[in-house]
């Protein structure tokens, strides 16, 4: 008999790989077996009632009654073990129901293939396979559930008795019950958990570890997005490049530690120095970005000024209170900018000037048509 509920994954993507792709190779598929573990015993329990019911109607002796027990108690604790033991968890769970198949066609066999545990019996296998290996899965469990009932004819000589009695039915129904909702309950549990590391993986995605500002790669959307947005409707919108002044003596003076340190409060005061509809992430080293929707050229530079006061009276936690600065870069947007390669090209040119003028400075960069090649 088969008894474990299916758990969705992707296609061509194993139920047990979509949890378990980050461990190591031992460790693959611990999940999934661990997911079909009490699902198994339940399920061998409801199918071992309504197996043993179409047992009794075909008048079975009771040795047959004694090997469904020993099958229905055992089995989920061996195949656990079993899969556990494994070079590899995963493809002990796949070995396991291969096991399931071949016995949910013996079980089929010994009721004389009474209609009702056996499409029961069949279905909940299929759908098992299924869910762990899609269709190539099914198809490779055929064989052995063929095989399960070639043996079970063969061995019990069992006569055809496809129609169930009254006691048959009855005991069907817990099956009928108990199956869908630990169908249920699985799909949710896993649903959830994918939800969660779905959630997990956009937040890596879009925000930088080290900061807690927009990720690069993030934050180069958004500037495409906020530069479509000014083609529609020609809202101003500002560029504000920011870099840390001599963070290479930093690193040197106090370590790479320190450093970190240093990126981490500065990300903590331009999330709280800029207004929340605005987009600063980390562009890249100690250099910082920020995306000023509705706010022209000398907005942005108030912004900057305010950021660069709230430097000043701030110490960072290391060479007993250390004061850093940072130079701003701004190009506000106009229609003489051609596309974002060349804003963030005006803006670096801002940094630059305000570099060398002297660091701790900020300077705007004026519009000026992109440069041609050839």
């Amino acid at each position: 008999m088969n008894a474990s509920p299916p758990s969705p994954a992707p296609e061509g993507i194993p139920a047990g790989d979509v949890l378990d792709s980050g461990l190591a190779p031992r460790r693959r598929g611990f999940g999934l077996v661990k997911r079909f573990y009490v699902p198994r015993i339940l399920g061998l329990a409801c199918g071992a009632l309504c197996v043993a019911a179409a047992l009794q109607q075909a008048g079975a002796p009771g040795w047959q009654f004694g090997l469904l027990l020993a099958h229905a108690l055992l089995w989920p604790h061996l195949a656990f073990r079993w899969a556990i033991a494994s070079p590899s968890p995963y493809e002990g769970e796949h070995r396991n129901l291969m096991v399931d198949s071949a016995s949910c066609g013996f079980w089929a066999a010994a009721t004389g293939f009474n209609i009702l545990p056996s499409v029961q019996l069949l279905t909940m296998v299929g759908m098992s396979n299924i869910a762990v290996g899609g269709w190539p899965m099914l198809v490779r469990a055929l064989p052995m559930l063929v095989a399960g009932m070639l043996v079970g004819a063969l061995v019990l000589d069992v006569p055809l008795q496809l129609v169930p009695n009254l006691t048959v039915v009855f005991a069907c129904v817990p099956f009928m019950v108990i199956y869908p909702l630990l169908i249920g309950a699985t799909t949710y549990h896993l649903s959830m958990k994918l939800s969660q590391q779905k959630d997990a993986l956009r937040e890596l995605h879009e925000h930088d570890a080290l900061s807690g500002l927009y990720s690069r790669a993030h934050w180069d959307k958004r500037l495409h997005e906020e530069f479509e947005r000014f083609q529609r409707y020609g809202r101003p919108v500002s560029l504000m490049l920011m870099d840390v002044d001599h963070f290479k003596t930093v690193n040197d003076t106090w370590g790479h530690t320190a450093g970190d340190e240093v990126i981490r409060q500065l990300g903590s005061l331009l999330a709280a120095g800029l207004r929340p509809g605005d987009l600063v992430g980390r562009y890249g080293g100690e250099e910082f970005a920020a995306i000023l929707p509705e706010t022209d050229a000398e907005q942005a530079r108030a912004a900057a000024e305010r950021i660069k006061a709230a430097l000043h009276h701030t110490t960072m936690p290391i060479g007993g209170g250390l004061i850093v600065s940072m130079s701003f870069g701004i190009a506000t947007l106009d229609s003489e900018t051609a596309d974002c390669q060349h804003w963030i090209e005006r803006a670096d040119s801002a940094l630059y000037a305000a570099k060398r003028a002297g660091r701790n400075r900020i300077r705007i960069n004026e519009a000026q048509p992109p440069s041609q090649a050839g």
